[in-house]
């Protein structure tokens, strides 16, 4: 059997559905998940403050996921520069803080950047981010989903500092083979890892140009992000000083991070990995 399903979606990309099918198959029929809340682990494309603060509750990858889910009840306890290594204390804190995982929540969790950026161990990595996922299904939750790792090579940081594209590829390929043992062949489906969402060939792509419909300047070459430094990684404020006012149609916020109108790119992309299972 195949322990990956890919279903066609539009911009002719397919996703991968982790654990969708069972040995002898299985429905194809829609649950139509509406979440109760919406948690946001991980990293800075899950961080409000990691990206230009245009005053929207969308303007981070997971913001803009549970307006998808016409869900306002939204905790992220993700930050800028957090590793794999630091989801199991986000955990704790939803755990702590907010009343612990329900099966009524979406988790949306978007990390391995920074692992990436500081060469951590693929295989490992992706052990210990599974090991958190599993933690979560014991908890409760039916229904997460995992971004993939944008290649770190094509952001503004990544090109002054020649990183390869090689160790973005082999971090999100250790997570799809560790999701695919574990989780490859279960029903019902709850662990979503999108990539092959298309969201991965288009930032190659919007990367390898100036402009990149509908970005207008997409940090290629080495241009000022929105925040103003290819060499930081927090964000910045609408209006402010130095912040380029063209913010709502640049792809980086910062070097590493989207702008507003990039994280809901990517959002929309994770989106519709969950076509076939969620909604």
């Amino acid at each position: 059997m195949n322990l990956i399903y890919r279903l066609p979606l539009q911009y002719l990309y397919a996703v991968v559905l982790v654990g969708l099918l069972s040995a002898c198959g299985a429905s194809s029929t829609v649950d139509p998940f509406k979440p109760t809340r919406v948690v946001g682990l991980g990293d800075g494309y899950n961080d409000a403050t990691a990206t230009v603060d245009d005053g929207t509750s969308t303007r981070s990858v997971v913001g803009q996921m549970a307006a998808y889910f016409g869900q306002s009840n939204l905790i992220s306890k993700a930050s800028a520069g957090a590793k794999v290594a630091d989801v199991s204390s986000q955990i704790n804190d939803v755990v702590a803080n907010n009343g612990g995982f329900s099966s009524g929540d979406l988790v949306v969790i978007a990390v391995g950047t920074f692992d990436v950026k500081e060469g951590t161990n693929p295989d490992t990595a992706a052990q210990v981010l599974l090991t958190q996922v599993q933690r979560l299904k014991a908890a409760g939750v039916k229904h997460i989903l995992v971004m993939p790792v944008l290649d770190v090579s094509r952001t503004p940081w990544g090109r002054v500092n020649s990183v390869s594209t090689t160790a973005t590829n082999a971090f999100n390929e250790a997570v799809l083979l560790a999701f695919n043992t574990v989780f490859g062949g279960q029903t019902p489906n709850t662990v979503i890892y999108a990539n092959a969402s298309g969201v991965t060939s288009l930032f190659l792509t919007a990367t390898s140009v100036t402009t990149y419909s509908p970005f207008t300047d997409t940090g290629f070459p080495e241009t000022s992000p929105a925040c103003g430094s290819v060499t930081s990684f927090t964000g910045c404020v609408a209006g402010a000083a130095g912040v380029n006012t063209n913010y709502p149609t640049m792809l980086f916020a910062n070097g590493i991070h989207l702008t507003p109108a990039g994280n809901r790119w990517v959002a929309g992309y994770l989106y519709n990995a969950t076509a076939q299972g969620w909604r």
